[in-house]
C-alpha cells in the first residue's frame, strides 16, 4: 500500500484472516503517522485508511468475539468482513454458533455470512446446504 500498489491497481484485493490481525484497530494510527513518517519520495493521493477499506477484506477466522466483530464492522465497513473458520484450530460448530448469534444486525449477518464472499470472490453458485 505505501509503495502505491493499490493506487496503480485499484481493483486489487487482499484478504486477511483472524479479524484482520489488528488492522481494524490501527486505521487511525496509519492515517495520523503517514504525514510525519520518513517515507522519502513516496506519496499517496489518499489517506492509508482509504486504501485499506477499498482494497483489503478481512475474515473472522479464529476470532469468535462480538466486540472484535463490531470493531471490524465499524472500522472496515460491513462490506469488507467475511465469515470463515480457522480449521483445524477452531471447531466449525463453535464458529457457526458465534456468527448465528453475534450481536449484529441481520443485514450485517447476511453480508458477513455469505454476501461479501459471493461479491468479493465472484461466487455465482448457491452457498450452503442446498448447494
Amino acid at each position: 500500500m505505501f509503495a502505491g500498489v493499490f493506487e496503480r491497481y485499484p481493483s486489487a484485493r487482499v484478504i486477511l484472516g483472524h479479524m484482520g490481525e489488528t488492522l481494524p484497530l490501527n486505521l487511525w494510527r496509519f492515517d495520523s503517522r503517514w504525514p510525519i513518517s520518513h517515507r522519502g519520495s513516496m506519496t499517496l493521493p489518499q489517506q492509508p485508511s482509504f486504501y485499506i477499506r477499498r482494497n483489503i477484506a478481512i475474515t473472522t477466522s479464529g476470532v469468535c468475539s462480538d466486540i472484535s466483530l463490531r470493531c471490524a464492522l465499524d472500522s472496515m465497513g460491513a462490506n469488507n468482513v467475511m465469515f470463515s473458520v480457522d480449521y483445524p484450530f477452531e471447531k466449525t460448530p463453535v464458529a457457526a454458533t458465534f456468527i448465528e448469534n453475534a450481536r449484529i444486525t441481520e443485514t450485517e449477518r447476511q453480508q458477513v455470512a455469505t454476501g461479501n464472499a459471493k461479491r468479493i470472490l465472484k461466487i455465482t453458485r448457491p452457498i450452503g446446504p442446498s448447494a
